[in-house]
């Protein structure tokens, strides 16, 4: 922390309040930063670790401005929703504030026509895509090749996004997609098979930085390409042939769309030795900063809290750190929970699995009383373990280690739990290095 010593006792504003906002609270605040949380909710999870909570409409700019020019704040950022960006970023325009992403990085992470389109002009690999409209989905039902994947065209979160294999599943699926969608449009892209991916680009003053490059590894009984992976982990054994191949062209991209600074993910599939993207973000979401900061001794948590306060990331003399193929292995367990599973009677076990060495940090995400319905998400960890191994071997027992102790069971005495990811499916020779 002693790296972010000039912050201390600057303002920071804070759009947003979810329960994953409450990690950046903390870490503002351990770099004696003033911290206020601001959103339409006044309990919402965030605020209360915030300095001051801000009853906000946080896409309302205007009041954003007015709120900061009142309480001479030094900066402003948001976490992990896209809504909230173009928000951000108009504010801090209006305040002479900095703030990472430009307004060309906002429109490629959130329309995902742009984002192909910009990845062809630099012979990125990505999915057949066929837009659909309200008008016209019922038509296309015919014309596509199954299986596809179906997703709001405006969408993020995974929400309203799923396989669909005939015809049928399709017409059902498209209703849904559509109800998750401002525009009324939804995207069809090719079914993409293989290992699902997440990789993330740090960017300091024009440079990109692989930062990491994980595995999603997902139980059979539930679709790919969704927002909960059941076990996550780095580095990826396709991280080389990533480096060899695509890895310069990603580069070039970013360098030549002028993305200068800030944190970059990318989503896709390995198949083989194809590689084809089909998501990307400019927020946190596909980052780990627990995980990031045990293997390489910085968080990108707070850069991007630097850099909302200073304008700079880092000191360039820090870069060399970034190794995205870690010294060790890492890893995230997402224990998710049953839809319709009745109610929490009790959760066993998380703080004995806080207190083994390799797990970096935990989020409780349900307590007792609580249930899960399917609505606006498509699945819910009752949760996250970030983990830090220093071999592949340690990692697995690390793992099943979680697997054993941790316990939910609902008021009729039965396991809340959804299956886990069987570790005996991995091949030790492609972690093992």
């Amino acid at each position: 922390m002693e790296l972010y010593n000039k912050l201390i006792g600057k303002k920071l504003l804070i759009l947003g309040g979810i329960k994953k906002i409450t990690d950046i609270v903390i870490r503002a605040k351990k770099m004696g930063v003033y911290v206020y949380v601001a959103d339409y909710d006044e309990n919402s999870p965030a605020k209360a670790e915030a300095d001051e909570s801000v009853l906000l409409n946080v896409l309302d700019v205007d009041a954003v401005v007015e709120f900061c020019k009142a309480n001479k704040i030094d900066g402003i950022t948001t976490g992990f929703v896209d809504i909230l960006l173009k928000p951000c970023f108009d504010a801090c325009q209006r305040l002479n504030l900095p703030f990472y992403a430009t307004e060309k990085m906002i429109e490629v992470s959130t329309d995902k026509i742009e984002f192909k389109k910009m990845c062809k002009k630099y012979d990125i690999p990505v999915p057949k895509t066929y837009p659909v409209s309200k008008e016209n989905y019922i038509e296309m039902a015919t014309k596509l090749d199954y299986p596809v994947f179906v997703k709001p065209m405006d969408g993020s979160g995974s929400r309203g996004a799923s396989v669909c294999r005939t015809e049928e599943d399709y017409i059902n699926q498209a209703k849904i997609a559509l109800s998750f969608s401002k525009k009324e449009e939804i995207l069809v892209e090719e079914y993409l098979e293989g290992v699902d991916f997440i990789l993330d680009y740090i960017l300091v003053d024009g440079t990109p930085y692989l930062l990491s490059m994980f595995d999603r590894r997902v139980c059979l009984d539930r679709p790919s390409a969704i927002n909960h992976a059941n076990l996550l982990i780095s580095p990826s054994y396709k991280i080389d042939h990533y480096l060899d191949t695509i890895h310069p062209n990603v580069t070039k991209m970013f360098k030549e769309m002028g993305f200068k600074n800030g944190l970059i993910f990318m989503q896709g599939y390995t198949n083989g030795d194809k590689i084809t993207f089909f998501e990307m973000g400019c927020r946190l979401g596909g980052t780990f900063p627990e995980v990031d900061e045990y293997f390489i001794g910085m968080n990108p948590m707070d850069m991007l809290i630097n850099f909302a306060l200073s304008g700079e990331m880092i000191n360039k003399k820090e870069c060399h750190r970034f190794n995205a193929k870690f010294n060790g292995c890492g890893g995230v367990v997402n224990l998710l929970v049953k839809e319709n599973g009745k109610t929490i009677k009790s959760i066993k076990g998380i703080d004995e699995v806080c207190n083994i060495k390799e797990v970096q940090h935990c989020i409780k995400n349900m307590n007792v009383g609580e249930s899960f319905e399917v609505k606006k998400i498509t699945d819910k960890p009752v949760a996250i373990f970030y983990l830090a191994a220093d071999s592949f071997e340690e990692f697995k027992n690390t793992v099943q280690q979680i697997y054993n102790t941790v316990k939910v069971d609902n008021t009729d005495g039965e396991s809340m739990l959804r299956p886990v990811y069987e570790i005996e499916l991995l091949k030790d020779e492609d972690y093992l290095r």
